[in-house]
């Protein structure tokens, strides 16, 4: 995890959970949530808001303009894609 020290010192100085903005208690304690992709800090977090927290798994794609000749080639072939992606 990448930990400078302006993250260690928002870390220290946190009060309340980044995801759910609830405070820090006994019974619920903080722990440094970071990017498992990038090691990156995000914030301080709940322990369980932090296990629960999950990033999303898919990339919106917009298309545009498709007046070119061979833009159903390429939607065709993208349909094939999905549905040998759902098989699995």
């Amino acid at each position: 995890m990448v930990m400078n020290e302006k993250y260690k010192i928002d870390f220290e100085n946190a009060k309340t959970c980044y995801l759910c903005k609830n405070t820090f208690t006994s019974n619920d304690k903080k722990c440094r949530d970071h990017n498992h992709k990038t090691g990156k800090y995000r914030g301080a977090a709940h322990i369980k808001c932090d296990l629960l927290y999950q990033e999303p798994q898919h990339m919106p794609v917009i298309f545009h303009n498709h007046s070119g000749c061979d833009a159903h080639l390429f939607v065709t072939n993208l349909g094939d894609e999905v549905q040998r992606h759902r098989e699995y």
